[in-house]
């Protein structure tokens, strides 16, 4: 009998994956985006580069350069199988992939735009996604690394991780509705403020979507009577909260106390009657008005203003402000501990407690003053009848607290109400309704998770070039599509055919669900394994079966079964 050798590549989910990029034609676009590489440029092309690098960072949960070329060798049979084309090891290097970055970063020309926009409209058609609604959020990034230039993306900024010793960058992130799925990203240093950025993103939305008359949900940034006007004037619709700055917060205690529209309860879509209702709330007309700067022209328009009260969240401010006043009591009380000698700095350490738990406004201070006198007798030796005697005096001064009953039971009548503004008409965007579409704004939160400590972790950042960090994050922000519309597709087939998913948990195999996510989905193909057998005469490979929870899976993706099939050895080999 003759020599027969058998060697393994695990591929697990990467047919999947590979098909899955293929499908919403990232390399092509690329391609045609960045160009041919320059003649020396043997293998891959950009596009196909991208496949790759992104195929092993979703993978092995890591976006590190120099791992990839070890990577692409030890599985070149399969991805030489997915792309349909042979995939050599030295493709892949860590020189060649941060050429691909520093493309997809330059400053200059924003190739990542061009390529989000065409990847967008070439989604949304694909997989008929609605357009009806798209959100705008902005995180911060930090790292702990000096970057090469001082005044580049890695800024010192006000931190939205609580990290001001670190330096950081922004990222904005546009997403569309039900999906989550990105549409707009950008990468901006971290000293900037946020609102400057919410514009250009819608403007990008209004590109990749076609049409300005979809809703742009954003937190307070989105808020500015600039961005709200040229909203408007643009042609498209708002919503946003208010910030509790300038006029809002007198604005906000006049309609609560005396309300000027009917109060109406909100609830839940699906909720029952009988259910108390998540809150309450009415809206008032305002009439807008902002000066363009650069024309001498004025944008007027009416808004809606939506004063909105959640029950859960009143219920949660009355009870976290009584925690506080109960701590600010409790530690004036400590001071007494060891009475003061100096008033004016038991003055500054009480101050102090009041700021720290917030209720300088709902607390007042008394001080009081104590007098002890001392008799001592003058000089040295033993006291007799006509010695000499002093009186001392000492002062120590203590401190209480009292709570004052007006201002408390006023913060508790405005406790979980909030304004909301959006120039929507009420035929399609009700009360009830923009307080249920506000609710999901998790949904561009969950993308920065999954960017900022996920699956698609931005740091560790071992990248300190400007142009190739941003065009990491514009292949993240395609990974992050991947998943997204992974979870999208697959969900959307679930709900149609009435059937849950089960063996997606480990440990818990009869746990179904509708709602599988992106991550446990890939997880699901653990474990596939392609061989490789030889003998003296033959050459032939083997892929592991699928299972039926893989079957559905892909039936679910819409993709086919053949991508897992065993490859040809004939094409292989001769490439």
């Amino acid at each position: 009998m003759g020599q027969h050798t058998t060697t393994s590549e695990r591929i697990d989910e990467l047919p999947l994956l590979i098909h899955w990029l293929k499908q919403m034609r990232v390399d092509v676009i690329i391609d045609r985006v960045l160009g041919p590489a320059h003649g020396n440029w043997q293998g891959l092309s950009y596009g196909e580069l991208a496949v790759v690098f992104l195929t092993h960072l979703v993978m092995s949960c890591t976006h590190f350069l120099s791992p990839v070329e070890a990577w692409a060798e030890t599985h070149q049979v399969g991805l030489s199988q997915a792309l349909g084309r042979p995939v050599r090891a030295q493709d892949c290097t860590d020189d060649r992939l941060a050429v691909l970055l520093s493309k997809l970063g330059d400053e200059p020309t924003c190739p990542g735009q061009v390529i989000e926009a065409e990847l967008g409209q070439h989604l949304i058609q694909a997989y008929a996604l609605p357009t009806d609604t798209a959100r705008i959020d902005m995180t911060t990034v930090s790292a702990h690394h000096h970057p090469q230039d001082a005044e580049g993306l890695m800024r010192f900024g006000r931190s939205k991780d609580h990290r001001p010793d670190l330096r950081q960058f922004k990222e904005v992130l546009g997403t569309l509705d039900p999906v989550g799925l990105p549409l707009a990203t950008a990468t901006v240093s971290g000293e900037q403020a946020d609102d400057p950025h919410y514009l250009p993103a819608w403007q990008r939305l209004v590109a990749t979507i076609g049409r300005p008359d979809f809703l742009a949900v954003g937190d307070c940034k989105l808020a500015s009577l600039e961005n709200r006007a040229h909203i408007h004037r643009g042609g498209g619709f708002y919503l946003t909260p208010l910030p509790m700055t300038g006029h809002t917060p007198a604005e906000l205690q006049a309609w609560v106390l005396q309300p000027p529209a009917p109060m109406q309860a909100i609830r839940l879509p699906g909720q029952e009657a009988q259910e108390a209702p998540v809150g309450q709330g009415f809206e008032v007309a305002v009439v807008c008005d902002w000066p363009d700067p650069d024309t001498p022209t004025r944008v007027s328009w009416t808004e809606r203003r939506l004063v909105v009260q959640s029950a859960a969240h009143a219920q949660s401010q009355r009870l976290a402000l009584q925690e506080r006043l109960t701590k600010a009591q409790t530690a004036l009380t400590a001071l007494n501990a060891k009475p003061a000698t100096d008033q004016a700095d038991l003055e500054t350490r009480a101050q102090a407690i009041l700021t720290r738990y917030r209720v300088s406004d709902y607390l007042g201070l008394s001080f009081r003053e104590r007098v002890e006198c001392h008799t001592r007798y003058v000089g040295r030796g033993r006291p007799g009848a006509n010695r000499l005697t002093q009186t001392l005096e000492s002062r120590t001064w203590t401190v209480t607290s009292h709570r004052r009953p007006a201002a408390i039971a006023l913060a508790e009548r405005l406790a979980g109400w909030r304004v909301y503004v959006t120039n929507t008409p009420a035929q399609r965007l009700s009360l009830a309704g923009a307080v249920n579409c506000y609710r999901q704004e998790w949904q561009p939160e969950h993308g920065f998770h999954r960017l900022k400590g996920g699956l698609l972790a931005i740091t560790p950042l071992f990248l300190r070039d400007d142009d190739r960090i941003r065009g990491l994050l514009v292949l993240l922000g395609i990974a992050l599509r991947v998943l997204t519309l992974t979870e999208f597709v697959a969900r959307r087939d679930l709900a149609a055919s009435g059937e849950k998913l089960k063996g997606l948990y480990a440990g818990n195999p009869n746990r179904a669900t509708n709602q599988p996510t992106a991550e446990r989905l890939l997880k699901a193909f653990d474990h596939i394994t392609l061989y490789r057998h030889e003998t003296e005469t033959e050459v032939w490979y083997e892929v592991t079966a699928l299972s039926p929870l893989q079957r559905r899976i892909l039936q679910a993706l819409g993709i086919p079964e053949s991508v897992y099939a065993s490859p040809v050895a004939s094409q292989i080999e001769s490439g």
